[in-house]
């Protein structure tokens, strides 16, 4: 009974430590809320990207784009505009979709990031035409019918010097702005009608501490806190006393892609798209935004956006882009989540998505969770990469040669139950920093031979 109490004693004492721990690094978050949402990916396997919000009432309305596949391997090709709610930030519904058919575009993979606004019970939505132009469409609700309003682009090429893509609308005191570009920023007052202009683009001048001019990426994003303005793009952002600026570069933001930051019941929060399946089928992540007492915005230690610095595919909501590379069938059951086939010849490869931009070298092993149905004595795992991150999309090959590559061979278990089977990153003798694309031969020696994946985790 002693040892028994001993035992209890220990294990509360280490509870409380682990306990005491996290809090301790809880507290190091200035302005912590344990409330405060954190969500992946609003829609998983969607291929959502540019999400833009706007609140009306008590929802919270995302527009974003969609990412007509996960086999893209060239270009960001986006299909359509899809509008997503939530009443609590955690549950999301689909409310429409928008083709580009609707407007000026045509039936063009143009769909590009945008933004919303509303004025006098009228709706707004700025759009991209892919990096050529800005057009606008508007409707009586927020759930539509939506229409072009002009039938043309409201900005169009020549009417800056730089690219009019990628809208930002801004609102203060009833006044609406549009800022717009790439590498440099342009902003200009939108008239009463809300689809027109009431004066001329100006720069927004970006600067460095030093007072030199700091380059800023496409589609910028604006928001109030306090007395200072946020303009970020991207994982990088400025802070100006001045909505027109100048702007005084900061550095690192939040980890992630095109987005909005908006204030929901007194917490603010960093809504941003990811390279959820790879980077050309990307998802929406969510995550609370904290600030120092300075007013820059507090970054995390480990700022990744999702699901980086590893990958995970359980095949919970889709095949996650798997598919058949040689001699083999790949399909998904739907029910239990696991994908499966038969392997028609030895060595038959299946493969994941490229363009995944994986950290690996961040990475320890992957595991496999696998179901030898047909007696393998093993499996194989090969693995793709490359070194440059600012240029994956030029370095990286858009086809894969898998007889090329390194194949790391491990044994299997006789059994046809699950088991798990890992492999450190350690036995790849030609690994590189980062993971373009990972390849399985499920039964290398076998021929006619059934296979089963319940889920491949890069950790």
């Amino acid at each position: 009974m002693k040892n028994q109490l001993i035992i209890i004693s220990l294990s509360m004492l280490f509870l409380s430590a682990c306990a005491s721990k996290e809090k301790s690094s809880e507290n190091k978050i200035p302005g912590y809320n344990s409330k405060a949402v954190s969500v992946n990916s609003i829609a998983p396997d969607r291929g959502l990207a540019d999400p833009h919000v706007l609140i009306v009432n008590d929802t919270l309305y995302a527009m974003c784009g969609h990412d007509r596949d996960w086999n893209i391997v060239d270009f960001c090709h986006m299909d359509r505009w899809e509008l997503w709610s939530t009443a609590n930030l955690t549950d999301w519904k689909h409310e429409l979709k928008i083709l580009p058919t609707q407007t000026y575009i045509g039936d063009e993979d143009n769909c590009w990031a945008g933004d919303l606004a509303t004025k006098d019970g009228k709706y707004y939505w700025y759009f991209s035409n892919r990096n050529f132009n800005t057009g606008v469409m508007v409707a009586p609700s927020i759930k539509g019918p939506w229409k072009d309003a002009l039938g043309k682009p409201l900005l169009d090429k020549g009417i800056a010097k730089t690219k009019p893509y990628d809208p930002e609308i801004y609102e203060e005191n009833g006044v609406y702005h549009i800022i717009f570009g790439v590498s440099q920023y342009y902003m200009a007052t939108l008239g009463d009608d809300m689809i027109s202009l009431a004066d001329k683009p100006q720069k927004i001048i970006v600067q460095n501490e030093d007072g030199t001019r700091r380059p800023t990426g496409d589609k910028p994003a604006t928001f109030k806190r306090g007395d200072w303005y946020y303009l970020f793009w991207g994982n990088r952002y400025s802070m100006s006393k001045n909505l027109k600026g100048p702007y005084i570069y900061k550095g690192e933001f939040i980890d992630g892609g095109h987005g909005s930051v908006f204030e929901w019941k007194g917490q603010w929060y960093s809504i941003q798209e990811n390279h959820e399946t790879n980077a050309f089928y990307r998802g929406v992540q969510m995550r609370p935004l904290y600030f120092n007492e300075d007013n820059t915005v507090y970054i995390p230690k480990n700022n990744f956006e999702y699901p980086l610095p590893g990958r995970i595919y359980d095949f919970k909501h889709s095949t996650q882009g798997w598919r058949s590379e040689k001699g083999t069938s790949l399909i998904r059951n739907e029910e239990s989540a696991y994908i499966y086939g038969k392997s028609e010849v030895a060595g038959a490869i299946v493969a994941s998505t490229p363009f995944i931009h994986t950290p690996i070298y961040l990475c320890k092993q992957v595991k496999i969770v696998v179901k030898n149905v047909s007696g393998s004595s093993s499996i194989k795992l090969a693995l793709n990469g490359y070194d440059d991150p600012t240029r994956f999309t030029r370095v990286a090959p858009q086809k894969v040669d898998w007889n090329k590559e390194e194949w790391v061979e491990v044994p299997l278990k006789k059994t046809d139950e699950w088991q798990e089977v890992t492999i450190p990153l350690t036995q790849f003798k030609t690994g590189k920093k980062y993971l373009h694309q990972l390849a399985l031969q499920p039964t290398p020696n076998l021929v006619n031979a059934d296979w089963v994946l319940k889920s491949v985790i890069v950790e």
